[in-house]
C-alpha cells in the first residue's frame, strides 16, 4: 500500500502553506518508502480536490491496484472496516 499526502496551504494556520505542509509530515511523522508529500500550486490543488470530491480535511481516498478510484465511504477512524476495504482491493 502507497499513500500520498496532498497539503493543502488555503487550510494552513501557519505563516505559509510550504511551512504548514513541512510541519504536518513532521507532526505526524509521515515518511517512508510508501508515502508520497504533494505540496500544489493552488490550482493544481483545486482540480485535485474536485475531481476526488474533498469537501473537508483530512479525507481519504482508496484506489485500487489498477490507479482507479474506489468509490468507497472511507473513515480513518473505523480501522476494522479500511482493513476489509483494503483486503478486497488487495486480491
Amino acid at each position: 500500500m502507497e499513500t500520498s499526502v496532498v497539503c493543502n496551504g488555503n487550510q494552513a494556520r501557519t505563516n505559509s502553506p510550504e511551512e504548514s505542509w513541512k510541519n504536518l509530515i513532521k507532526l505526524n511523522n509521515l515518511v517512508g518508502d510508501n508515502i508520497a508529500h504533494y505540496n500544489l500550486p493552488a490550482a493544481q490543488q483545486s482540480a485535485i480536490e474536485n475531481y476526488l470530491n474533498i469537501r473537508s480535511f483530512p479525507s481519504y481516498r482508496l484506489f485500487d491496484k489498477e490507479g482507479n478510484l474506489v468509490d468507497v465511504k472511507v473513515d480513518a477512524r473505523q480501522l476494522d472496516n479500511l482493513e476489509k476495504i483494503i483486503k478486497e482491493l488487495s486480491k
